[in-house]
């Protein structure tokens, strides 16, 4: 019997659904379900130990409903074990959900009033959110906002170059995103002792993003309205001109979902390079392909001047983290990003970064004595949405 509160932990992707099972702050499972060619597969993790569980499910929206009793056959919840609280990261431009809430059928409203403005983002969370509270009508349900993190921004770095009147009034602002992924890496350099004032955190994964760090608090991040905004990604342009996205719409005959769908699923390294897999992609560079090279090295470019752009609203830095599924495992990646910076004292260990694919813990991969601190710091957003629901 749990001698804490039992806490599920729901993080919704528009490709996959991860679940996580804490009481307390101890994590008991990971689960990840992710489609195939077969159907649904999930992917079951306690403690080291990781294996996969067939399921006979076809569709995301089924997977809430499975949770509870796949970890009653694996033995991970007891039949007189009950899940009282959960936890759902949502992504929302907006102030009102700059702040963790208890959801109820007014958040449900607002949330679903914001849709229009964010299919793509929204969509995934109010599905899920639905089928969760279908599935636990007698637990309480908290979104844990994936900006909250940045509300510590200067006054300065919440702004568009637009009237503040039509800014407050629309609630268009730069809310920012990938707070929990930050929070959780700034966390894990505390733990460590390792937590000096200035830092750059790099989240390299499908969404990327460049946060600046002072004293453990945001001061400023590339993502702005939507995470849309900043470096190239996997299939996300990035920052682009707002007369260009005139043009595609004008010139491909897109509506506004269309528009909006084409520069988040259709473009990054996708739409430059043909393939949004860092793996595809290198291997064609490797065989001469210029397009892939093309890509790897716009999409290198566009994080490094992130870097330096961050770098800039510290005044400088005193350590630099890579966090996210390519901040962690691509070794090369890492490598290319950090030849710019040796005007900034960050020199990579060559052996020690390429031994570096799959950290179960912080790693720091720059030549010692030599250079500023650059760590490798596995993303837990699990583990920090988790402590945020016990606190609430």
């Amino acid at each position: 019997m749990a001698m804490e509160p039992l806490i599920l932990i729901a993080n919704p992707g528009s490709a996959s659904r991860k679940y996580a099972l804490f009481e307390g702050e101890h994590k008991r499972a990971q689960l990840h379900f992710e489609p195939t060619n077969s159907g649904l597969i999930c992917t079951l993790q306690t403690g080291s130990e990781r294996r996969q569980l067939q399921t006979d499910l076809r569709n995301l929206s089924e997977t809430a409903g499975q949770v509870i009793p796949l970890l009653r056959a694996e033995n991970v919840l007891q039949e007189d074990e009950h899940v009282r609280r959960i936890a759902l990261r949502l992504v929302a431009p907006s102030g009102y959900f700059l702040e963790d809430r208890v959801i109820d059928d007014d958040v449900l409203a607002r949330l679903e009033a914001l849709l229009p403005r964010a299919p793509l983002h929204i969509s995934a969370s109010l599905q899920e959110l639905k089928s969760l509270r279908s599935q636990f009508d007698d637990a309480t349900i908290v979104g844990i906002s994936d900006s909250a993190y940045h509300i510590t921004k200067p006054d300065y770095a919440w702004n568009y170059g637009i009237s503040l009147d039509d800014a407050d009034r629309l609630d268009i602002k730069r809310f920012g995103y990938h707070g929990l992924a930050v929070a959780s890496a700034v966390h894990a350099l505390k733990t460590a002792h390792k937590l000096p004032p200035k830092v750059v955190v790099c989240h390299l994964g499908s969404g990327v993003s460049v946060t600046a760090v002072h004293g453990g608090k945001s001061v400023d991040t590339t993502m702005g309205y939507s995470p849309l905004e900043g470096p190239v990604m996997a299939t996300r342009s990035g920052s682009i001109d707002p007369a260009a996205v005139r043009a595609l719409r004008d010139a491909l005959k897109l509506d506004d979902v269309g528009i909006e769908t084409y520069l988040n699923q259709y473009a990054g390294l996708l739409g430059l390079g043909g393939a949004s897999d860092f793996r595809e992609l290198l291997a064609r560079e490797e065989q001469g392909d210029h397009r892939a090279h093309l890509a790897l090295n716009t999409y290198v470019f566009t994080v490094q001047k992130a870097i330096g752009q961050m770098s800039a609203a510290l005044g400088g830095l005193d350590l630099l983290a890579f966090t996210g599924t390519v901040g962690e495992r691509s070794a090369i990646i890492r490598e290319r990003i950090l030849q710019r910076f040796h005007y900034l004292d960050l020199f990579i260990d060559k052996a020690t970064n390429g031994e570096c694919t799959e950290p179960a813990e912080l790693t720091i991969v720059s030549r010692l004595a030599h250079s500023k601190p650059i760590c490798v710091i596995p993303t837990d957003e699990a583990s920090e949405m988790a402590r945020r629901t016990a606190n609430l």
